[in-house]
């Protein structure tokens, strides 16, 4: 597979938008739109939500191309609905996208973890072939601990990129909390009230 630098950047970022599109949604379902009001809790909360659906949609459904395909669309639209009531502040999305634009890096250089080409990627590539795995943890030790992290993974299959975005949830996970943490210390600093979770924060 040819490797195209743009075509990653482009579902970098539709993966991104997608995901903050569930979380706007989530948090109109669980009332706490205060949350929604920061992009990086929002992003939280989408992953969250992405997670609880993956196990449950997963039981009848594998989490193929075009599975992933609708639900990433559903998310982007989810977002530029919500984003028309102009939720997030203009600084707040400046300071987003620096961030994302800076970890987009860690795509092209990003090691997977040791642990990935044993369990982690064949558990998650299998839960886009088929739905409601029962008993595999008997091909490998790997498999009789299924994570949500792998459930997660199989949601980024997707059409041109395939499973080569199957790290996206700890790269997003990383860019919406640093997200948090910023904007947690920006507001300390604004407030004049350092303490010791500002210190926290920058660590």
């Amino acid at each position: 597979m040819e490797f195209n630098i743009y075509k990653y950047f482009l579902f970098y970022f539709l993966i991104i938008f997608s995901v903050v599109g569930y979380g706007l949604f989530f948090s109109r379902i669980t009332n706490t739109r205060y949350i929604s009001k920061n992009f990086g809790y929002t992003g939280l909360l989408g992953l969250f939500f992405l997670v609880i659906y993956s196990y449950l949609s997963n039981l009848i459904l594998a989490h193929g191309l075009i599975h992933n395909s609708i639900l990433l669309l559903l998310g982007i639209l989810s977002y530029l609905y919500f984003l028309r009531k102009k939720i997030f502040k203009i600084k707040q999305m400046l300071l987003a996208s620096l961030i994302f634009i800076i970890l987009f890096i860690s795509i092209l250089i990003f090691k997977t973890h040791d642990d990935f080409s044993y369990y982690h990627f064949p558990y998650s590539f299998y839960l886009t072939q088929s739905s409601s795995y029962v008993g595999i943890g008997q091909f490998n030790h790997g498999f009789r601990t299924p994570s949500s992290i792998f459930y997660l993974n199989s949601l980024f299959y997707l059409p041109l990129v395939k499973y080569y975005m199957f790290h996206m949830p700890a790269l997003l996970v990383m860019g919406f909390a640093n997200i948090v943490f910023i904007n947690k210390i920006l507001k300390n600093i604004k407030d004049n009230s350092i303490n010791f979770l500002t210190i926290y924060s920058l660590l």
